[in-house]
């Protein structure tokens, strides 16, 4: 266990939110700063988990699931966050706050996004209002800086650009999300499905049995 030594009360609390420094991964060229929303993803079938870990940075992307830290909204969080972020500028440090702050403000556009984080319990939102989450998670970036050439998040925005450009996806996203949401709508389009392969059967059968007729004339 290395020994830290913090050097202000603001970089300590700011040290609760990051991982260890052994646990850090390296940070990376990000391509792109469209990174997909929340609803977008939802939309291409990630699904969303509320992450174990206590350090907001460990948002991790594996088969599909996109695992993000717990995040408290309230009236609290902007004025904590901005200490946190103007301490990290003032010292020239590693800037861990800024790029969460960042990916964060990609994933968050409309209320819908805080809404879907709130109904997978990644968001907390004391705030009440989804709009007023949204805004909030917005305003954190203001005045932010990325650096391309040094983007925690880098390999994470490519990973799940990547996903939502495969069209397997989506259109399985959507066959669940809008027709198989129910019980009674599978077996709707199961049926049917059996329907068309019963038709093409019969025609195929038809097909063949005029074959077979000519040839005996």
């Amino acid at each position: 266990m290395c020994a830290y030594k913090a050097e202000h009360f603001v970089d300590f609390c700011r040290n609760l939110y990051l991982p260890l420094p052994l646990e850090r991964k390296a940070k990376g060229k990000l391509k792109t700063l469209n990174t997909p929303s929340i609803t977008e993803l939802h939309r291409a079938g990630v699904k969303f988990r509320v992450g174990s870990a206590k350090n907001l940075l460990d948002i991790q992307f594996n088969d599909g699931i996109l695992e993000i830290p717990k995040l408290t909204i309230s009236d609290e969080t902007k004025l904590t966050v901005r200490n946190l972020l103007a301490f990290e500028q003032y010292h020239s440090m590693d800037n861990y706050m800024n790029d969460y702050v960042v990916i964060m403000d990609r994933f968050v556009n409309t209320a819908k996004d805080v809404e879907l984080l709130v109904k997978h319990g990644i968001v907390e939102n004391r705030l009440g209002d989804s709009s007023e989450g949204s805004t909030l998670i917005n305003n954190l970036a203001d005045g932010v800086i990325v650096d391309l050439d040094d983007f925690y998040f880098a390999t994470l925005c490519e990973d799940l650009n990547r996903y939502c450009k495969t069209s397997w996806h989506k259109w399985k996203a959507n066959l669940t999300q809008n027709y198989c949401n129910t019980p009674w709508a599978t077996l709707s389009i199961a049926a049917a499905v059996l329907l068309l392969v019963l038709t093409l059967i019969q025609a195929v059968c038809s097909v063949v049995s005029v074959l077979q007729s000519e040839k005996t004339h």
